[in-house]
């Protein structure tokens, strides 16, 4: 869990609603997410939905996206695993070589 003492208070304004939070993100970061969240809620504005609505879509989008990344991810570290024991063989098997009589000959 993140401490929040090293987070500061701020006044944020995020798909139609008044916030105030605790961030440790650059004003330049906050302004990135605040802008990509209401941008997301904005385009689900073509469905005449309720805000609520919009913001229980947008929950389950970004939520989908977090899914995604933690599974590419988790996928990621899988093969990074298998490289590096890849790469322990074919070095063991190098040493091996280097290491029998006569190789360099």
């Amino acid at each position: 869990m993140a401490d929040l003492n090293t987070h500061r208070p701020v006044s944020v304004s995020v798909a139609n609603e008044k916030l105030q939070i605790r961030t440790d993100l650059s004003d330049s970061d906050l302004q990135d997410v605040i802008g990509y969240i209401d941008e997301r809620f904005d385009s689900y504005s073509k469905y005449n939905l309720e805000s609520g609505k919009r913001l229980a879509l947008l929950a389950l989008d970004l939520g989908q996206q977090l899914y995604d990344a933690r599974k590419m991810l988790r996928q990621a570290k899988v093969q990074r695993e298998q490289l590096e024991q890849r790469l322990k063989e074919l070095s063991s098997l190098l040493d091996e070589g280097l290491e029998a009589p006569g190789s360099w000959q």
